[in-house]
């Protein structure tokens, strides 16, 4: 026999008589080999034999359970969590969309129920999805129904990686105000009085202006016209027009070039529209 050792990174070899007690020793290892082979024989019958009798039950070896770890069990709340809120809303947005259909003219369903989409992660993205349907449907436009066409609208929105360009999304403005206008036929152009402010219509503007005049009341003798001018933030001190001056226009019915060398028109942030179809019209003396 040879023995086969490593000494200070040299490896020596040797020829060994074997004695009396290592010749046992190898005669133990091969019964105990031979006998583990036997066994082994012996238990994949057992288990052919199990399996024949039992097709459907699935023999495996027995596996050791590890205990789940805090962090193992606070993942799996949350996983638990997410399923059973996506779970919630799912339901909810099928019922939203019952009596809808994208290839009808007509819809029969409860306005006061918003349309949600399927698939929302959380109760945040769904109300903004309900918000963002609601303003597309009032404008005739089809509804987003489900998360990825959501998203999806919103990568056909980007601009792409340019940080020199800066992307705004397009909002439609809000639905035409109940108040109804009135309609000064002789200088054409439409007022409305709502909420304390005055809007103003005529041409081809898509959004009435706010008309505002400055807060010193020295400004009836001005000649400007400010007609070509839209103000989104003045510089000075503004004040809306008061219900009087605005009954005291619709009496007189000033041209628009007079109406503007007192009043200015700002900018309406709010996008508040006017219903002209339902105006009421003024005719002249």
């Amino acid at each position: 026999m040879f023995n086969i050792r490593k000494v200070k990174d040299t490896i020596v070899s040797k020829s060994v008589i074997p004695t009396s007690t290592t010749a046992r020793m190898n005669a133990k290892l091969l019964a105990d080999n031979f006998k583990l082979k036997e066994d082994t024989s012996k238990l994949k019958e057992l288990l052919e034999t199990l399996q024949a009798q039992s097709p459907d039950v699935a023999v495996q070896s027995p596996v050791a359970v590890q205990p789940l770890t805090v962090e193992k069990k606070m993942e799996q709340t949350r996983i638990q969590a997410r399923v059973s809120t996506m779970t919630l809303l799912d339901e909810k947005a099928r019922k939203s969309q019952e009596g809808y259909s994208t290839s009808s003219r007509f819809l029969i369903r409860n306005c006061k129920v918003g349309l949600g989409a399927l698939n929302c992660p959380n109760q945040k993205i769904y109300d903004q999805i309900v918000e963002d349907n609601t303003k597309l449907m009032a404008h005739g436009k089809a509804p987003f129904t489900s998360y990825e066409s959501w998203v999806q609208a919103s990568e056909n929105e980007s601009v792409g990686s340019n940080p020199e360009v800066t992307w705004k999304k397009f909002q439609d403005p809000v639905l035409a105000s109940s108040t109804v206008p009135v309609y000064i036929s002789s200088q054409d152009y439409f007022l409305m009085y709502e909420q304390d402010q005055c809007y103003f219509l005529t041409g081809k503007m898509a959004v009435p202006s706010i008309l505002k005049r400055s807060a010193s009341e020295c400004v009836s003798g001005q000649t400007v016209d400010n007609s070509s001018i839209l103000m989104s933030k003045g510089v000075g001190k503004y004040r809306d027009m008061t219900k009087a001056e605005y009954d005291d226009i619709v009496s007189s019915q000033p041209p628009i070039s007079d109406l503007m060398r007192v009043y200015i028109p700002f900018v309406n942030e709010s996008k508040v529209l006017l219903d002209v179809s339902k105006a009421k019209t003024i005719w002249s003396d």
